[in-house]
């Protein structure tokens, strides 16, 4: 997967690494495979990875994983529910838009902008990249969202409810 837009861009450390790291693992226009991927491999990043499950060719998400610290961004521990279990806001549709464009161009998509809540906002760069399984199918969306801020104020905004992401920067593969 070629990174070069985004690894010649202005864009976190972590998320770098994070780069450069999948695109050892699907040099030129392939994707990385989800089975190759380790999240050790960037450990910077340990806690911010989520993963989704593509099911049904992008009809629905469920999230297979989500960082412990991904939580607190979300409002709510989403391991294992699927996008439609979440509710039915303009919010939860743009997210959707999001990953429905990762299937549809199999291509990476980054945002640099903040998560809001009422009074209070953190600074986020998001990471979303396209997996296959070993027959080159699309099953899953490796996420990475990284805050400008420090753990204990994410622990502050955590229970204040789900944060709308409002998008500065974009940037596609």
């Amino acid at each position: 997967m070629n990174f070069a837009p985004l690894l010649s861009a202005s864009i976190h450390p972590a998320i770098a690494d994070a780069a450069r790291y999948l695109q050892t693992l699907a040099p030129g226009d392939a994707l990385p495979k989800r089975r190759n991927f380790r999240p050790n491999r960037v450990p910077g990043l340990l806690g911010y990875y989520f993963l989704l499950d593509v099911l049904d060719n992008g009809e629905d998400y469920r999230y297979a994983l989500a960082g412990e610290h991904m939580a607190l961004l979300f409002g709510t521990d989403a391991t294992n529910m699927r996008l439609s279990e979440l509710g039915d806001d303009a919010q939860l549709a743009r997210i959707r838009d999001t990953y429905d464009a990762v299937v549809a161009t199999r291509t990476f998509h980054y945002v640099r902008g903040r998560y809001t809540w009422p009074e209070r906002s953190v600074g986020i760069e998001r990471l979303l990249v396209p997996m296959t399984d070993d027959d080159g199918t699309l099953n899953t969306i490796l996420g990475i969202s990284v805050p400008d801020t420090q753990l204990d104020m994410l622990n502050l905004l955590a229970g204040i409810g789900a944060a709308v992401l409002e998008i500065d920067t974009t940037i596609v593969g």
